[in-house]
């Protein structure tokens, strides 16, 4: 869905508003009515099996893998045999 973020640049609110392509869209403040506003870049959501590895939760030595007490290329500070 097409959700984008605003900032009203005469009361401060931000909100958000849907836009449909293809649709003329007067986006005005749900605050105050302006339509001075800022469009803001927001961070998309994206779910947690999105983009994680397939070995994400595979743990060794006890902790996770990537702890911060693993070093790259060994599990848990320890050379693979």
């Amino acid at each position: 869905m097409p959700i984008f973020e605003y900032k009203c640049s005469n009361c401060g609110k931000t909100f958000e508003t849907l836009e449909l392509p293809g649709q003329e869209n007067n986006v005005k403040c749900t605050n105050c009515g302006s339509d001075d506003l800022k469009k803001l870049i927001s961070a998309p959501f994206l779910p947690s099996s999105v983009g994680k590895p397939a070995n994400d939760e595979i743990r060794c030595c006890g902790s996770t893998a990537g702890a911060k007490d693993c070093t790259p290329g060994s599990c848990c500070g320890q050379q693979p045999e």
